[in-house]
């Protein structure tokens, strides 16, 4: 297959996880790096030797002939955004999670793709991740017979002492500690069960701790 091109948004540490995917892989190469300023886009570039454009402004990033894929690694709250200007520009959709913030944001996003015909995906990594393929293979499988009930946990101790990314204890910009973190567990749950949820319960609560709890269930 022939190569394809990346433009990356967003500046921060998962931003070079991206890089470092794209990189690798021989199919594809990152030729343009959108930050908030261009000092942090080029500091980001330079901290893993890209030789690619540099932005400051997402749109013009748009415009690039070159560029096939808009790896979004930008905050959350902002994906909308960033994600249906991309695919009204034509170009497939590399989504770090959480997708949005919101029920609203996240139909837009795939209104968007829909009609713009484009691909995307949620970097929900843990799918390829060798002990889930096993898990979803044996249960594809019916090895274990027809699983009829499916029961995850998801620990992540995020105390004081953590160095939290600024925006992610922002409600209004990383959502939830659900959302944040806790996607990751819910997304393996629907792909190990299969099927479409049709019912949701949730609960949660703050301890003085700092912990935050969340129980959901899903029919």
């Amino acid at each position: 297959m022939s190569e394809m091109k990346v433009g990356i948004v967003g500046t921060g540490w998962v931003s070079g996880e991206h890089i470092t995917a794209f990189e690798t892989n021989p199919n594809t190469k990152v030729v343009a790096l959108c930050g908030r300023t261009e000092e942090g886009a080029h500091a980001k570039a330079t901290e893993y030797n890209l030789d690619c454009e540099i932005y400051s402004d997402y749109e013009e990033m748009l415009s690039h002939p070159d560029i096939d894929i808009i790896s979004i690694a930008s905050p959350p709250n902002v994906h909308a955004l960033h994600a249906v200007a991309a695919a009204k520009a034509g170009k497939h959709l590399l989504l770090e999670k959480a997708m949005a913030n919101t029920l609203e944001d996240i139909r837009a996003i795939r209104d968007t793709v829909a009609d713009a015909k484009v691909k995307s995906v949620v970097s929900f990594v843990l799918r390829w991740n060798p002990l889930f393929e096993i898990i979803k293979q044996q249960l594809s499988e019916e090895n274990i017979g027809k699983v009829f009930y499916g029961e995850v946990d998801y620990f992540h101790g995020i105390g004081p002492w953590y160095g939290q990314f600024r925006w992610n204890i922002k409600k209004e910009m990383g959502g939830s500690s659900l959302l944040s973190a806790g996607c990751h567990a819910l997304d393996a749950l629907r792909w190990f069960m299969g099927g479409k949820i049709v019912e949701v319960t949730q609960y949660k609560t703050r301890a003085i701790t700092c912990l935050h709890w969340a129980t959901v269930a899903s029919q």
